[in-house]
């Protein structure tokens, strides 16, 4: 046994959790510029049809036993297309627990970003907030306006960019790699929401760029999951290169 804390043993815990209990999250999304959507895009990911924006912020606050365990999570993703295969594609993960950080990256590569987060509902009025360097740059705001019918679970996919930066200048320090997350999604309950989204400008987080054409849908969602994170193999590291700066800014 290890005389300080400085050495552990490895556990077997991947840090991901592979089954999610249902959790509350406001969720908008939205229809912005096909060109700007697809520049985003790190190779081998290709444009969807419709160039569509997913903004979500979900409140995790868990009990097990004495323990409890409390997190605010965002999600800024867009469409995208793997080998004919639809998928989501997160650019930005805000959290409010600096722990998560980390272990999220460098194991599975999710663009995660420490940031203050709010989720609140008081009767049918709803509001989330993420902000960063003193910037609100995410606000969805509105109110309960009904409910819509519950979906039958369903597949969905996300795709993740494992890497470390060169030690030694630009570049990488082996090949980037794609990770996918394969998921179920079960919906417990969904409300309509009436209300708007509201991004700003803020340098190290430029949701902006995605500007906002057409809302689809604003919606407060009760939702648990199923996840199962797998590596599909290395990326071209030049063809990558210009994606990976915005993950540390």
């Amino acid at each position: 046994m290890s005389r300080t804390r400085w050495v552990r043993e490895p556990t077997a815990g991947t840090g991901l959790t592979n089954s999610v209990p249902p959790l509350p999250a406001l969720e908008v999304v939205y229809l912005t510029d096909p060109e700007t959507l697809a520049e985003v895009l790190p190779p081998p990911l290709s444009a969807p049809p419709e160039p569509r924006v997913h903004v979500r912020i979900t409140d995790i606050d868990l009990t097990f036993g004495e323990y409890r365990h409390k997190e605010l999570v965002g999600y800024f993703a867009v469409d995208a297309v793997l080998d004919g295969e639809p998928g989501e594609y997160p650019l930005l993960i805000p959290i409010d627990m600096e722990p998560a950080i980390a272990v999220s990256r460098e194991r599975f590569g999710e663009p995660k970003k420490l940031a203050e987060i709010s989720l609140d509902r008081y009767g049918d009025r709803v509001a989330g907030r993420v902000t960063r360097q003193g910037v609100t740059f995410i606000e969805i705001t509105g109110r309960v306006a009904g409910t819509l019918p519950t979906p039958e679970p369903y597949p969905a996919r996300q795709f993740w960019f494992k890497f470390m930066p060169a030690a030694e200048g630009p570049g990488f320090d082996g090949d980037p790699l794609l990770v996918r997350l394969e998921q179920t999604r079960r919906p417990e309950s969904v409300e309509r929401v009436e209300g708007e989204l509201t991004l700003r400008e803020l340098a190290s987080c430029p949701v902006v760029d995605l500007p906002v054409r057409e809302t689809v849908s604003i919606q407060w969602v009760r939702r648990s999951s199923e996840n199962t994170p797998k590596v599909v193999g290395p990326v071209d590291p030049v063809a990558f290169a210009p994606f990976a700066a915005a993950r540390y800014h």
